[in-house]
């Protein structure tokens, strides 16, 4: 399996990324290809709607992006590990699905097929500082058009409420548990229905 890892906050060693490391380390029990990118070091702008990758396929910016692209395309699951600001995901995990547009006309104007024939997978691993009802509903419903766009489906996540002071996490062991075993399982498990995830669509 070869897993992309995608870290959405602006905060280095925040919560976020300390959730995504407890599941990268449960993956550690099969040793996958693995490949983990923290998006604020990277330098790249959002979609611009200039409309040319409906004509090639392909982005005509040429940033850092650049490079990210074919590691999507190669990856079997892609993880997505953010804080949610307002309700929603950060600015720059929003302009990184912004760029899925090129894909998405790939698909959906050009009837391309994936380059490698895979169904990629998608899952959210998500924190929150407030208590509040369907925090995680805008960014589930995002991702699921996200992979959608890369031909592949989104499966669920993890989603947690009441954390926020960074560090904070790491007063909660089971979180973290549960993030390993997610790690766990995805590699051992091909079936995702073998995998402990909220499946709701407002979370």
């Amino acid at each position: 399996m070869n897993i992309l890892a995608i870290h959405g906050s602006p905060r280095k060693g925040g919560n976020s990324e300390i959730l995504l490391q407890a599941f990268i380390e449960g993956t550690k029990s099969k040793n996958p290809k693995l490949e983990k990118i923290s998006l604020y070091e990277l330098k790249f702008s959002p979609c611009i709607a200039c409309g040319e990758c409906e004509h090639s396929g392909e982005c005509v910016l040429r940033d850092d992006m650049t490079e990210i692209y074919p590691k999507i395309l190669s990856a079997d699951l892609l993880v997505v590990s953010t804080p949610i600001f307002f309700y929603s995901q950060p600015s720059m995990l929003q302009a990184f699905f912004e760029r899925f547009q090129a894909l998405w006309a790939s698909k959906y104007i050009l009837h391309l097929s994936h380059p490698f024939n895979k169904t990629p997978r998608g899952i959210l691993l998500a924190l929150g500082a407030t208590k509040g009802k369907k925090l995680f509903e805008a960014l589930v419903r995002t991702y699921k058009f996200v992979m959608d766009a890369c031909w592949g489906k989104y499966v669920g996540g993890l989603f947690f409420r009441g954390i926020d002071k960074k560090g904070e996490i790491l007063e909660h062991p089971d979180i973290l548990e549960k993030a390993k075993n997610l790690g766990k399982e995805v590699v051992l498990f091909e079936d995702e229905a073998n995998w402990n995830l909220e499946r709701s669509p407002t979370p």
